[in-house]
């Protein structure tokens, strides 16, 4: 990656322990996860991530500043800040409302399920309930290959990537090697989720969005739609402070 010593340098500037060699590896990487999650520490999470970065982020293209920003900006959102390997559910009433259309949850169903002001976390069986509405029916089995009851559970979102839904799960199962239909949990190891992570980023033809610096396009392409937009603008933002 061009100016690296720079970027490490940059890191170094704003707290995080470093050496300014102009290797940016594992340690770098980490340090630039937590930076872009809201200028945080290296967490044991991030320190993993950043290593399983290291190793693969150069073999699918992502070797420059531009596409590594992007790249890990894109991350940073989908993993609630390189904090989280499962999708949760834990929605609010209207957290659940202002994520998924009525076609795939009812007004009543987000009354019914979603949390209200002052109840604790949601339980198991009333997120798998969500995602099994989320992500199952018709919709499921066409836009994720949910073809089995409770699929949407299964299958919910894991990795760097968020990868969901049952034939997304068989792609990354044969781009890894991972047993990921029969061990779906496979999937949220940091080193597992993002070979899956590169490899999706791959086949999407990625890089040439992150040349462009079209993070709306890039975001449809990973996310299918523009959730959390403003907020992958914002560690985007933050990633290029450091690498640009």
């Amino acid at each position: 990656m061009e100016n690296a010593k720079r970027a490490q340098q940059r890191l170094i500037s704003r707290g995080y322990a470093l050496t300014a060699d102009g290797d940016f590896g594992a340690r770098s990487f980490a340090a630039l996860m937590g930076w872009i999650a809201g200028k945080k520490p290296v967490t044991p999470m991030r320190g993993d991530l950043g290593a399983a970065a290291a190793s693969h982020f150069g073999g699918v293209g992502i070797t420059s500043a531009l596409r590594t920003a992007h790249a890990l900006a894109q991350q940073c959102v989908e993993t609630g800040g390189f904090a989280l390997m499962v999708e949760s559910f834990n929605y609010t009433v209207a957290g659940l409302r202002s994520t998924f259309p009525r076609s795939r949850i009812s007004d009543a169903d987000c009354q019914r399920l979603g949390r209200k002001a002052g109840d604790p976390p949601l339980d198991a069986a009333t997120q798998a309930e969500i995602a099994n509405l989320v992500y199952g029916g018709a919709w499921g089995t066409a836009n994720l290959g949910n073809s089995q009851p409770g699929d949407g559970w299964r299958y919910r979102g894991r990795g760097a990537k968020q990868v969901t839904g049952r034939a997304n799960y068989a792609d990354a199962a044969q781009v890894t090697g991972v047993d990921l239909i029969n061990d779906p949990d496979l999937l949220a190891d940091t080193d597992v989720g993002m070979r899956a992570a590169c490899a999706f980023w791959d086949r999407r033809k990625c890089n040439p969005i992150a040349d462009a610096d079209d993070i709306e396009r890039l975001t449809r392409t990973i996310n299918g739609g523009t959730n959390g937009l403003a907020a992958r603008k914002a560690a985007l933002a933050l990633a290029k402070e450091i690498l640009l």
